[in-house]
């Protein structure tokens, strides 16, 4: 109970900086870019299935908590992808979910370039129960407990190559806002906007390099992550991204046989003194991705974004 007060109080004080969680440091973890541009799925022809979850500011009782999922597979006929988001995230007594389904077409413009075009549709929650915070504080006592949902859409394109990729996204516009005023929500950020780009460059016969870029277009602060990717004969890989508002992510990938992919990264503060990251041992984030092909027997190409 003590430590949830002394939580609370100290997510009232620093609430200016804490409208919303930190969003994934997508650059490093390019297989989960479905939740930034549902036309990502569509460059990828096997059956996707990722799951990504991150742990901030370690150490502090309580603190923001995050796990998300996709799966995507391709439908031959009649030629698109489809795919499944849920999202979850909590921080404290608050809590926001989202569930929602994408679908992608593809279409060859030259014989080495392709364009995808994907949608996005799906609801939102956000919840808040104060039960149990208000022993010995009238104001918490008498806070009703917060259900909101609301519906989100969302639109990408993609220009892609075997070794390259850049686009553009709107994945989720509020189709309404919630409705309580409290001050905690994980996620009421208003609408989304990115740019995503990335390729992979071959260093001699046993590495490759893929730098990777992705700028949030909406929020006060634009966030820009600008990473790379240092790849050895298509199996362990590591990797460093660094973010505009003051965090480095270091991250580490292994896959196995084109498959199975395991990844973990390390968030840590540059000393902004704007970033509440600061006040923390850092983040952790932890990323398995799995595919299968779209047949038994089907070469499965090695997915670097």
């Amino acid at each position: 109970m003590i430590k949830h007060l002394h939580l609370l109080g100290v997510l009232l004080l620093l609430s200016p900086i804490l409208q919303a969680q930190e969003n994934f440091i997508y650059a490093n973890f390019n297989k989960h870019l479905g939740l930034v541009n549902p036309a990502i799925m569509g460059m990828d022809s096997s059956t996707s299935l990722t799951a990504f979850g991150r742990k901030q500011w370690a150490g502090i009782n309580d603190a923001p908590m995050a796990f998300s999922f996709t799966g995507n597979t391709f439908v031959r006929r009649p030629g698109i992808a489809v795919g499944l988001v849920a999202e979850y995230k909590k921080i404290a007594v608050t809590s926001y979910t989202s569930l929602g389904a994408m679908v992608s077409k593809t279409v060859n413009i030259t014989p080495t370039e392709r364009l995808t075009l994907g949608f996005y549709g799906g609801m939102d929650n956000y919840s808040a129960r104060y039960g149990g915070l208000g022993q010995g504080d009238p104001a918490l006592a008498g806070k009703q407990p917060v259900n909101e949902w609301r519906g989100v859409a969302g639109f990408g394109i993609m220009l892609h190559r075997d070794n390259f990729y850049i686009g553009a996204s709107m994945p989720r516009i509020k189709l309404k806002n919630f409705k309580s005023e409290g001050q905690l929500r994980p996620e009421d950020e208003g609408n989304s906007g990115y740019v995503a780009a990335g390729s992979i460059h071959p260093l001699g016969e046993n590495f490759a390099i893929a730098p990777s870029l992705l700028y949030n277009l909406f929020p006060q602060d634009k966030p820009l992550d600008i990473g790379a990717t240092v790849i050895y004969r298509e199996s362990a890989a590591a990797g460093l991204t660094w973010r505009s508002t003051g965090e480095m992510n270091a991250a580490l990938q292994y896959t196995v046989q084109r498959r199975l992919q395991l990844g973990y990264s390390y968030i840590f503060a540059l000393g902004n003194q704007r970033n509440i990251i600061r006040f923390s041992s850092g983040s952790h984030e932890i990323f398995v991705n799995y595919r299968i092909p779209w047949a038994a027997g089907a070469f499965l190409p090695y997915k670097w974004w």
